[in-house]
């Protein structure tokens, strides 16, 4: 830190006080990995704010420094980019009355330069977001707070960990407005503050929290959930969702386990994870306010641990030693909280046409970015796809592979992701290709994926090779290449990793970068891990981290072998060879490692014949499966097999079974209006005549809508003998030259067609049940009430003769 001190000393009072407070509250990672420059524009361009902007200059000075000086949103790359967007937005908002007006004005922009698009985990910068006009939903919100603070409007990102009722979870921003935290949804734009699509989601929240980078006094910050004192977290949820307090006593051969870490999980993806951790107190209990669900709770303390399910507002548990004995298939049930949303906001016509206009707007400009971006380099029809990939930075790209004719350079690009593709820099590309020497001793396929490669987990990608080649004497490099476990011990005696969970390991997200933690001299244990793989790819040994447990392993005698050598033995599975279990959705395995159960990554191709029989490292696994209701509940087993060396341990994968009752839900309808084909209004096609209601959003000529229309027209003898209403949603008149859903409709008169606003219902009403909103057609089952029992999207072989069954059960309930 001596680089910051000595810089400090040459700045301005006012600029210095900013810059200490950046010191004192950004994480170490960030303070080692990223220039002293970088972070002084940041603290420059909020000055000028606090001169330029009213709204800006009259913030409390603590929610100035934390949400709209400080560049964090979360776990996101850095990059400055508050020039560029200020620039573009200043003029939409400066004439502006009211803080709400400044907030959607800029929304709007965002959603004119980016839209939704599933990526992987690694969170890209708000500016490599802007530039290739796409990022999944926290880059999305990281990008719409940088585009509020770059204005001087105070906003922040608020986040559901995991969500209870689906498989998913979500993040979106809250930004501060005359004083009161008010929320949107980012770069999906409204007419008004504090509505989005996932209103009802997070009304069915267990948690929903915001973090802060530091440590802050504001009440405005929220109530204090913890600390690693890197980041705190701060509670949300009864903002957004009906809660509860819940009391948790610990206890340790009778007595109050004082300071027993207490980790609240939810189960998702069927297996469970920690939304946050609580400390219990000197009587060794801990409260929190949560949504009204079930969930699980595990806690530690001195090596004992204590596990239960919370299905009330107490829960007692007695810490013991982990026992060692495989246990039988244990069935529990989550029940998911019920939608009762705090927000119901609606629009009236009015509104409606204008987001519909602001809707198609942004999108047409959004639309003509992107296709400028696939024009703007020429590349050999060999490389088309690299450059397309890569956007906004195809440009770098195409430099790159024309430099020369070295085919090294397209397979390193090769090696890396989309996103990767879309803002790796020149530097780095040639840092790894010039400082990474041929290899001809090793399989092309290794030497590509494993050495020259400069991708080794999601950290951000940095020209670490040559820096890192030049650390090690001739003689220390031979050494390590021929036993690389001797680099490993090596490393863990010079590295300082026991800051590791309060500066960057898995409660921050945050990752060192190689040559940054090689020297700082410290990082957290998974930075260590990733510095491990490359100083012996510098050393031009093939390395990775072990994708089942994130474990190093290196190329040895032919084969990749881990750090030392590992005891294993074989799980078989066994299933019915229909069921077809799906990996982190039916079921899942983790393995106990000393202190929690860590989730294992394994694939679904493994399956052959109903069985597969994966190698594992002997110990104790837990093995769960989950089967989601459409209400969001979870029918669930376990089971804790031991996987002793050289043995075969064998067990089936118990997928529990369920009524055709159990697949109903009861979720409250909000009003959804809609117009038939000759202009008049449905107010609500939701609550049409008190009869049952088949909901149908169709997207004509997709192949899913074809066959959901053609099991329609099979199936109409026995839906048509039901008394309920069966409508068909469209998006516009056209739809109705489709050649398939023209011929359901000619043979079946009595579907009612509507015209429905398919930008928001259509979102709406499938994250209410939760369902895949990018997955049309989208089947809504409602009673005669306007409650939605049952929702598919997408197409499943026997859809339609479900919907007609729950249909008559719904006529035989009255």
């Amino acid at each position: 830190m001596e680089h910051w001190n000595t810089q400090l000393e040459s700045l301005s009072p006012e600029r210095r006080k900013a810059m200490v407070f950046l010191q004192s509250h950004l994480p170490a990672s960030d303070l080692y990995c990223y220039p002293f420059s970088l972070f002084l524009q940041f603290a420059d361009h909020a000055l000028a704010l606090r001169q330029q902007a009213p709204w800006c200059a009259g913030l409390d000075e603590e929610l100035f420094l934390h949400y709209v000086l400080f560049p964090r949103v979360n776990d996101e790359d850095l990059s400055f980019h508050r020039t560029l967007f200020h620039n573009a937005l200043w003029e939409r908002v400066a004439g502006l009355a009211s803080d709400e007006d400044r907030v959607l004005a800029v929304n709007r922009w965002c959603h004119e330069e980016a839209s939704y698009q599933f990526q992987d985990d690694r969170t890209a910068s708000p500016l490599t977001v802007f530039r290739n006009g796409s990022g999944r939903c926290g880059e999305e919100s990281a990008f719409l707070v940088a585009a509020l603070r770059s204005v001087g409007i105070a906003a922040r990102q608020v986040y559901s960990p995991r969500w209870a009722h689906c498989d998913d979870n979500h993040a979106w921003v809250e930004a501060l407005c005359d004083g009161q935290w008010r929320f949107l949804g980012a770069c999906e734009p409204e007419p008004i503050l504090d509505r989005g699509w996932f209103n009802t989601a997070a009304s069915r929240a267990i948690l929903v929290h915001s973090r802060l980078f530091g440590t802050g006094t504001s009440p405005l910050h929220g109530t204090l959930l913890c600390s690693t004192g890197a980041v705190a977290w701060y509670n949300q949820t009864a903002r957004y969702a009906h809660t509860r307090t819940y009391t948790f006593q610990l206890l340790r051969d009778g007595l109050p386990a004082a300071g027993a870490a207490v980790h609240i999980q939810v189960l998702n993806e069927a297996s469970f994870h920690t939304i946050t951790t609580l400390t219990a107190d000197g009587a060794g209990q801990a409260q929190v306010e949560l949504g009204l669900g079930d969930f699980h709770v595990q806690a530690q303390l001195d090596g004992m641990t204590a596990e239960g399910d919370c299905t009330g507002p107490t829960l007692t548990l007695e810490l013991e030693q982990p026992g060692q004995v495989a246990t039988d298939w244990q069935d529990f049930t989550m029940t998911a909280p019920k939608d009762a949303p705090i927000h119901p906001v609606l629009l009236t016509p009015a509104q409606k046409e204008e987001r519909a206009a602001v809707l198609a707007t942004g999108s047409a400009h959004r639309e003509g970015k992107l296709e400028g971006l696939d024009r703007s380099a020429q590349v050999p029809e060999r490389w088309r796809d690299l450059v397309q990939a890569a956007r906004g930075n195809g440009n770098v790209i195409a430099a790159f592979l024309s430099e020369d004719d070295d085919p090294r350079r397209e397979a390193i690009l090769r090696t890396l992701t989309q996103k990767d593709l879309r803002d790796v820099t020149t530097e780095v590309l040639s840092d790894h290709l010039t400082h990474t020497p041929n290899m001809d001793t090793l399989p092309q396929e290794v030497y590509t994926a494993w050495v020259l490669c400069p991708r080794i987990q999601l950290e951000p990608l940095t020209p670490w090779r040559q820096a890192l080649q030049q650390v090690f004497s001739p003689a220390e490099a031979e050494a390590y290449r021929a036993q690389p476990a001797a680099l490993w011990d090596t490393l863990c005696r010079r590295m300082d990793t026991h800051l590791s969970q309060v500066y960057a390991g898995q409660s921050t997200g945050l990752v060192w970068t190689p040559l940054e933690a090689w020297q700082a001299g410290r990082c957290d244990e998974r930075s260590l891990r990733i510095l491990y793989v490359a100083l012996l790819r510098a050393l031009g040994v093939p390395a990775r981290l072990r994708t089942l447990d994130g474990l190093p392993e290196s190329w040895q005698d032919g084969t990749f072998r881990p750090l030392y050598p590992q005891a294993e033995g074989t799980l078989t599975l066994q299933c019915e060879e229909n069921q077809n279990p799906l990996y982190r959705q039916n079921w899942s395995l983790s393995q106990w490692n000393g202190g929690s159960w860590q989730l294992l990554q394994l694939s679904d191709e493994d399956w052959q014949n109903g069985q597969r029989t994966p190698s594992l490292p002997a110990g104790r696994y837990r093995l769960t499966t989950s089967v989601r209701m459409p209400n969001g509940n979870q029918f669930a087993s376990s089971r804790v097999l031991l996987v002793k060396a050289g043995e075969t341990v064998q067990s089936d994968l118990r997928l529990r079974a369920y009524a055709l009752e159990d697949l109903l839900g009861c979720h409250e309808m909000p009003v959804m209006p809609a117009c038939t084909l000759e202009g008049s209004e449905v107010p609500d096609f939701c609550r049409l005549n008190g009869r049952p209601t088949l909901l149908f959003w169709m997207e004509e000529g997709n192949e899913p809508t074809e066959h959901v229309l053609n099991e329609l027209a099979a199936g109409r003898q026995a839906l048509q003998a039901l008394p309920v209403n069966l409508v068909f949603l469209l998006r516009g008149k056209e739809s109705l030259n489709q050649r398939t859903l023209a011929g359901v409709l000619r043979d079946w008169p009595d579907i009612r067609v509507l015209l429905d606003d398919w930008a928001f219902d259509l979102e709406t009403a499938a994250r209410h049940l939760t369902c895949d909103p990018d997955r049309p057609p989208l089947a809504v089952v409602c009673n005669g009430k306007g409650q939605a029992v049952y929702g598919v999207s997408g197409y499943h072989v026997g859809s339609v003769e479900l919907l007609t069954r729950i249909a008559a059960h719904l006529v035989e309930q009255g």
